[in-house]
């Protein structure tokens, strides 16, 4: 319901605020749990099946894990999991109407139990060598443009108007040349650009889809 002193629903705060402040949040959580090293990397893997790319992104800070793989973490990770239940009975989280009693539970239980059962159903009809299935091609791996920052958004506007790179993104946004080939790479490694043409005379060019 929207609150009776206006009509703007109340403004997310914390860790909810945005999805930069999450991907550091969640970045910080699995570096206390797991380090930042190669082996972590690994573990995480194992964890939620995210290529080693994405895990990198996560500990980087660069995005956060989105849907099935944050789920995965609130199953595998008992840090993650502890930052949920802490979010469900954070001041932010509407207190519930009713107590939870026997019949909330068993309700409960039973939709996640259905919920197990569609997803059994449906890998059952994916084949086991589906190339679709390749961690680095999956679309979860793929940061939306909501998880780009706004010299990668920026970028991406102007490689569609015409030509732009690393030196124009450093001189417009006062940045290190480093930091302006890492965007780019970036935008590389995930499919929305590409490089056409020799090293001295090519352009980057928006990738279709």
């Amino acid at each position: 319901m929207l609150p009776k002193t206006g009509r703007k629903l109340p403004l997310w705060k914390g860790v909810l605020e945005g999805r930069e402040i999450y991907a550091r949040t969640i970045a910080e959580l699995l570096r206390k749990e797991h380090g930042d090293s190669h082996r972590a990397i690994k573990q995480l893997m194992r964890q939620t099946d995210a290529s080693e790319r994405t895990v990198k992104h996560w500990l980087s800070g660069q995005h956060g894990p989105d849907t099935v793989y944050f789920l995965r973490l609130v199953v595998s990770s008992p840090v993650i999991r502890a930052f949920f239940l802490g979010l469900i009975e954070s001041p932010t989280a509407p207190p519930p109407n009713d107590p939870v009693d026997r019949i909330s539970l068993a309700r409960a239980r039973e939709a996640y139990a259905a919920g197990e059962a569609a997803g059994e159903k449906a890998s059952a009809h994916r084949p086991k060598n589906d190339p679709n299935r390749v961690p680095e091609r999956d679309p979860i791996n793929v940061p939306d443009q909501a998880e780009l920052n706004e010299r990668q958004r920026w970028f991406l506007d102007r490689v569609a108007q015409g030509r732009c790179d690393a030196r124009e993104i450093a001189a417009a946004w006062t940045v290190s040349l480093k930091t302006a080939r890492r965007d780019i790479a970036t935008l590389k490694e995930v499919g929305l650009i590409s490089y056409v043409g020799s090293r001295r005379k090519g352009r980057y060019c928006r990738m279709a889809g």
